[in-house]
């Protein structure tokens, strides 16, 4: 089960994502900045642990492609 602040963490990280998304379909100016602070919140959180997988395999694919995505 998880707590309400994981889940309320997930649900902000969605709209965030889906915001991004957006901003990047309309091509505006800080679209590339807001994908970067994306990609670095879920570094952040994956690395304490909120989005931890229930397959260990897929942990290494998550941090590979959000660390290309920041690069």
């Amino acid at each position: 089960m998880l707590s309400q602040g994981t889940v309320l963490l997930r649900i902000c990280f969605i709209i965030l994502s889906v915001t991004s998304f957006g901003v990047l379909m309309e091509n505006r100016p800080k679209a590339g900045i807001l994908e970067i602070i994306r990609c670095l919140v879920f570094i952040g959180v994956y690395k304490l642990g909120y989005f931890r997988s229930q397959f260990f395999s897929l942990g290494y694919a998550y941090e590979v492609r959000h660390l290309f995505c920041v690069c």
